[in-house]
């Protein structure tokens, strides 16, 4: 891996970069070098005063400066909120962070910098809108049996911290429950099902637009219904639980806003009577594990 980096980046050394656009805050003398994985981008930012702030970001072009897509995000050193003028700052990007590969022969350029106002100070956060569907499959260890279900949940992402509400469904269904009543046994006495919504919080580990490592904890309340073998009885009996579960998550991005990945939970909550009886003889507590389809928008 190392042997294909070294070869793309001697690729790179023949490439042709281009200064930025000027502004009343000016970027000069943008000079890109390659060190080994990563590019240095280099420039001078005059026409500030020493208390003034600008958000700086680069941008590249593989057609000559025609067009430049969206700002680097796989960047360190001097990006983001820059306060004052200086010479020969620097900005790292890790190229294979967040390109495959860069084979391009008309690459350029460019730094914006753009000051902000004191009240424009929340703009430094970086949003971002994340949309899961997530399948899964559950392992109940109280008794025999298996569960399956989906839930959807949206979460607003400042930088690396997220918040949001969460919704699913679920359905259980077991092998043998041999529940007794006097002097009948019934082995399969219904199945239950339900609904849950809740919110949550997650923090993604990684700073890549390529992969997501979040562990997240999620607080909500579920309606449990279970429906009876109609052999045993035609009712119906339903509780409320307030229940929690962590999790770690990873996704991987597949196309421009669709990432695919796998989450693996642990619910926990209070022991609860599903089947009547004159004790508590089942919880939801388990492990899950499902596939996540995610949809992530960057507001820029």
């Amino acid at each position: 891996m190392k042997d294909a980096f070294r070869c793309r980046i001697i690729f790179l050394a023949g490439l042709v970069f281009s200064p930025s656009g000027f502004f009343a805050q000016r970027i000069d003398n943008v000079r890109p070098e390659i060190e080994g994985d990563k590019i240095h981008i280099y420039y001078d930012l005059t026409g500030l005063s020493e208390d003034q702030s600008v958000l700086v970001k680069a941008f590249m072009s593989t057609d000559g400066g025609k067009t430049y897509g969206e700002a680097l995000k796989s960047v360190t050193g001097d990006a983001g909120i820059i306060t004052g003028p200086g010479k020969s700052r620097c900005i790292v990007w890790n190229v294979f962070e967040e390109v495959d590969e860069l084979v391009s022969l008309d690459v350029k350029f460019k730094v914006r910098a753009d000051l902000l106002q004191s009240q424009q100070g929340a703009q430094s956060l970086q949003r971002t809108f994340k949309l899961d569907l997530n399948t899964n499959i559950g392992s109940k260890p109280v008794l025999d049996y298996r569960s399956y279900g989906f839930n959807l949940k949206g979460a607003i992402y400042l930088n690396q911290l997220g918040l949001g509400l969460r919704g699913g469904y679920f359905r259980t269904f077991r092998s043998e429950i041999n529940y007794s009543d006097g002097s009948v046994n019934y082995p399969d006495t219904g199945y239950y099902w339900g609904y849950f919504g809740g919110a949550f919080i997650e923090y993604d580990f990684l700073r890549s637009t390529k992969y997501s490592l979040y562990p997240f904890l999620f607080l909500g309340q579920a309606k449990v219904l279970y429906t009876y073998n109609t052999d045993y009885k035609t009712d119906e009996f339903f509780k409320y639980s307030v229940f929690g579960s962590v999790g770690l998550g990873f996704d991987v991005h597949i196309a421009r806003f669709f990432y695919l990945g796998t989450e693996l939970e642990y619910f926990v909550s209070p022991w609860m009577d599903v089947v009547p009886s004159e004790d508590p003889d089942e919880s939801l507590d388990g492990f899950c594990i499902g596939i996540v389809f995610k949809f992530v928008i960057d507001p820029g």
